[in-house]
């Protein structure tokens, strides 16, 4: 299956760090352009890009728009996750987060918007189970490792 994800900007050997699945998360990317008016010193320009979460529909914004590539995914061991957003529910999303950092940037300025681009993709995360019967997640993106708690509230 041909899936499309943010590019990875760590990697790693998967077998020397003890991980053994990969798991695809969900999310929604949206670029607005702004341009907010001004009488002395010319008009603003701008790009706000919001990332949603698609399983539990948060809205983020981000610092660019990240890289995309296309894979092949049809490893034994990974885990696509399926969102629970729809795309209209995340337009919303995005375009209230996005309103919000322009009201709080700009409140006493006119400022006008427009969705320029929208992609779905999905961020990968590298998994391993310790010893300790924990379970640890990877960041592809930025490196971090989380501990996961498990559903029945167990480590």
């Amino acid at each position: 299956m041909k899936i499309r994800i943010i590019k990875p900007l760590h990697s790693h050997e998967l077998s020397k760090e003890g991980y053994t699945g990969e798991i695809y998360y969900p999310f929604w990317i949206y670029v607005f352009s702004y341009r907010v008016k001004r009488k002395i010193f010319g008009d603003i320009k701008g790009m706000i890009v919001v990332m949603v979460d698609g399983i539990n529909g948060k809205g983020y914004l981000a610092d660019i728009v990240p890289d995309f590539e296309e894979i092949n995914c049809d490893k034994k061991n990974s885990r696509i996750l399926k969102p629970c957003v729809k795309e209209d529910e995340s337009l919303k999303i995005a375009t209230e987060k996005a309103e919000s950092f322009l009201f709080r940037k700009y409140a006493y300025l006119k400022f006008t918007y427009e969705l320029k681009y929208q992609t779905f993709t999905y961020k990968l995360f590298w998994a391993k189970k310790e010893n300790n019967g924990r379970y640890i997640l990877k960041d592809s993106i930025t490196g971090e490792e989380i501990e996961i708690v498990s559903i029945n509230g167990e480590r």
